[in-house]
């Protein structure tokens, strides 16, 4: 395994996910209400594990079930999980008082980086 392929991996795709949530969205205008997206809040803790789920298991699965290298599978299965999130995201801005959260965006980032230097660090 190469581990210098992974990290520059892990990194490009995580710099790539940042390149998206730039912008500050501390509060989000709707018509009558001021809608606040709070960074400490159990919705970050959600988009966090559920990326970090998403990134680990479409590992597992490139890994273990279609034969993938490891410094193969990181990319794509990152970017399964970014794409489930982003995903996410443009439905709940279509929904009623719905927003794009570029902290959410954020969160879903931190956690595919976790899953990224967690494949990366253990052990075979």
């Amino acid at each position: 395994m190469q581990i210098s392929s992974i990290r520059r991996g892990i990194l490009i795709i995580f710099f790539i996910s940042f390149s998206y949530c730039s912008k500050d969205t501390s509060v989000v205008s709707l018509e009558n209400n001021a809608r606040i997206d709070e960074w400490f809040a159990i919705d970050k803790a959600q988009h966090f594990m559920y990326s970090t789920f998403v990134a680990l298991g479409s590992q597992y699965a490139l890994v273990n079930k279609l034969q993938m290298k490891e410094e193969t599978a990181l990319p794509i299965s990152s970017l399964l999980s970014f794409s489930a999130g982003l995903l996410k995201e443009i439905n709940d801005k279509k929904g009623r008082n719905g927003f794009f959260s570029k902290k959410d965006m954020i969160a879903n980032s931190f956690g595919i980086f976790f899953a990224g230097i967690f494949i990366a660090f253990y052990p075979p």
